[in-house]
C-alpha cells in the first residue's frame, strides 16, 4: 500500500471513530425536561391535585379580568393574554416552574405555547377547551 492510501485510511478511521463517539453521547444523552403540551381538562385536573401544595406548581389564567372575576381555579394567577404587558410578564415568571395555563376556550392558551417554548420555559400544560371546557367536566371554579 502506498502513503496516500495509508492516509486515507487512517483518516476513515479517525471520522468512523469520531462518528461512534458523537452516536453514543447523543444516545446517552438525558431526554430534554422539556414539557410543552395540550392537556385534556380531566388531565389537568389530576396534574392539579398531584401538585397540590408545590411551590413549584403555577396555574396561569390568561384570560381578561372580567373573565377571571366570572370564575376561575383554585390559585390561579391572572396574566391578560391581550394586555400590553404579556410578554413582559411571561419573561418575569420563573422558567424553571411547572405551568397549567388555561382561557376561555383553549384558542389564546394553544397560541401562547410558542411563546413560552421561545422563552425557554421548560414545563407548560395547555388545558384544551379551557375553562369551558374545565366546566363542562365539573370540576371547581372559585369566585
Amino acid at each position: 500500500m502506498n502513503d496516500s492510501k495509508i492516509r486515507i485510511l487512517k483518516a476513515a478511521s479517525v471520522l468512523l471513530i469520531a462518528l461512534f463517539f458523537f452516536i453514543l453521547f447523543l444516545w446517552k444523552m438525558p431526554a430534554a425536561a422539556e414539557a410543552i403540551e395540550t392537556i385534556s381538562p380531566k388531565q389537568a385536573a389530576e396534574l392539579v391535585l398531584k401538585e397540590k401544595g408545590n411551590a413549584d406548581f403555577v396555574i396561569l389564567d390568561i384570560r381578561t379580568f372580567p373573565e377571571f372575576q366570572t370564575g376561575h381555579l383554585n390559585r390561579a394567577i391572572l396574566l391578560d393574554y391581550y394586555s400590553n404587558t404579556f410578554v413582559e410578564g411571561l419573561k418575569q415568571l420563573d422558567k424553571n416552574k411547572i405551568y397549567l395555563v388555561y382561557c376561555r376556550s383553549g384558542n389564546r392558551s394553544g397560541k401562547a405555547l410558542a411563546l413560552f417554548n421561545q422563552l425557554g420555559f421548560e414545563q407548560v400544560y395547555n388545558m384544551a377547551e379551557g375553562i369551558n371546557g374545565w366546566i363542562r367536566a365539573g370540576f371547581p371554579m372559585e369566585r
